[in-house]
């Protein structure tokens, strides 16, 4: 029994040794169990979840598997993909606030769907969509009710769209693309806009656009933009007003097609419409505009302002005024004018008008008032034949005088007006440039007007040999 004293002793010592006995007494001490637990998750006592340790839930926003998160690994700081079949009304946004300075931001649209949503870029960015071509009833964008489209803010370095369909049918008094003081460009872009707005609202910046589409349906401007402006093959498909620049530098605009929808043929509306506008400008900017087609507006062209703007091989369409000129120096050549007052107007400033030739017309192809002065070489016009003269000498014994197109509402110009397609219907088709779109009426001199269907024919003199009046 001694022995056996000896030896517990023994032991008990050299368990003494080794700390054996404080952690036993520790690990069953109820306190210090609670104490072990909650000293790894010091500052986390407002959440006491320590069922599960420190293993605290945090319960976040959800997103869709194919979001830019999740896009197979290809969702990050410098690239986002948006699938907009599986996204949430504002994925698209959610995603821009993660890209960084020059960042691109892909769009898809595997089932056919559009995301939706209204973005506000504060940052450079690209946007282009993947495996998505542009048709109608079918864009990838789509605006809110009564929201914009594409917000740029002031001081934004360079914004670039591409290939991508966007949409606002329900826009309210909101223009689709609004900025100022940046820099945009867009290639292959089409879109649409119903609202009292513009489908783009652009100032103090550079616009770059090219193989672009707009679609309109607004008494606005459908596109306007005061700055830089570099256009080529570009479609404008309006309702009252084409496209406004105000070129605050030195610019160029390259086949531009710009045409009247049928929406409000016949109202007053379309007795303001002007298809295309540049005004506002200073005395030191030079503007060339090179095949630009003008088809259905009361005023063709408008020119207001500015150094020197070239018109090269413009043709317009069944207008009243072809190209009217303010305060300004303008060229006009090489044009085909079809016109059922005047050809080109100057109310003040000085017109160059060379190889012209202006079909329809009942009062004169070139007409300079308010002491503005035309110099014109080797134009041919054709006046409508009949028209205004017949009535105003004697065939109403003076109670009736001539009355232009547009004094009876309702009244459509030409049989080509009530075949024009209105904005639920149009979609663009093939850019065609000015010498392809207009052909010359067989028969005619080779300088003869432009015609088509409906249109009115363009006089030919008894003898064709002589020509038009230089006049």
């Amino acid at each position: 029994m001694i022995r056996l004293r000896t030896l517990v002793a023994a032991l008990a010592v050299w368990g003494l040794a080794l700390g054996v006995a404080p952690q036993v007494a520790v690990a069953g001490s109820p306190d210090a169990k609670i104490d072990q637990q909650i000293r790894p998750c010091f500052g986390l006592l407002l959440d006491p979840n320590l069922s599960a340790g420190c293993r605290t839930r945090h319960y976040r926003k959800p997103r869709p598997r194919y979001g830019p998160g999740y896009d197979y690994g290809r969702g990050g700081r410098y690239h986002a993909v948006v699938d907009c079949g599986r996204a949430y009304p504002g994925e698209v946004s959610d995603a821009l606030e993660r890209l960084h300075e020059g960042g691109t931001l892909t769009l898809r649209s595997r089932g056919g769907r559009a995301c939706v949503d209204s973005l506000n870029i504060t940052r450079s960015v690209n946007i282009v969509v993947e495996g998505y071509v542009p048709s109608r009833d079918r864009p990838i964008l789509v605006a809110p009710v009564d929201q914009p489209c594409i917000r740029i803010a002031p001081g934004v370095a360079y914004v670039v769209i591409e290939g991508v369909g966007i949409e606002a049918t329900r826009a309210g008094s909101a223009s689709c693309i609004t900025g100022r003081a940046t820099e945009l460009a867009l290639k292959d872009v089409v879109i649409r806009y119903d609202g009292e707005g513009s489908a783009l609202d652009l100032s103090d910046s550079r616009l770059e656009v090219a193989d672009t589409t707009f679609i309109g349906r607004t008494r606005q401007a459908v596109v306007k933009a005061t700055g830089t402006v570099m256009a080529d093959n570009v479609e404008v498909a309006a309702t009252a007003i084409g496209a406004a620049f105000e070129a605050g530098d030195d610019s160029r605009i390259r086949d531009m097609r710009v045409i009247r929808l049928g929406d409000w043929t016949g109202s007053s509306r379309s007795r303001n419409s002007a298809g295309f506008v540049l005004a506002g400008m200073n005395r030191s900017q030079l503007v060339q505009i090179e095949g630009l087609y003008v088809d259905g507006f009361s005023r063709g062209i408008y020119v207001g302002g500015g150094d020197e703007t070239t018109l090269l091989r413009p043709v317009v369409r069944d207008s009243d005024w072809a190209v009217v000129l303010e305060n300004a120096d303008l060229r006009v050549l090489e044009g085909k004018l079809e016109a059922t007052d005047v050809g080109i107007y100057a109310g003040s400033g000085t017109v160059y008008a060379s190889d012209n030739a202006i079909a329809g017309v009942m009062r004169a192809g070139l007409f300079a008032d308010n002491g503005a002065k035309v110099r014109a070489r080797d134009n041919r016009v054709y006046a409508k034949p009949g028209g205004c003269e017949a009535l105003i000498t004697g065939y109403f014994d003076g109670k009736l005088t001539c009355q232009p197109w547009f004094e009876g509402p309702e009244l459509f110009r030409t049989p080509r007006d009530r075949a024009r397609q209105d904005f639920d219907g149009y979609w663009p088709a093939a850019i065609v440039t000015a010498d392809v779109a207009t052909p010359v009426l067989a028969g005619a001199p080779s300088a003869g007007g432009p015609v088509g269907p409906g249109s009115p024919q363009p006089y030919v003199p008894s003898n064709p040999q002589q020509g038009g009046s230089p006049r």
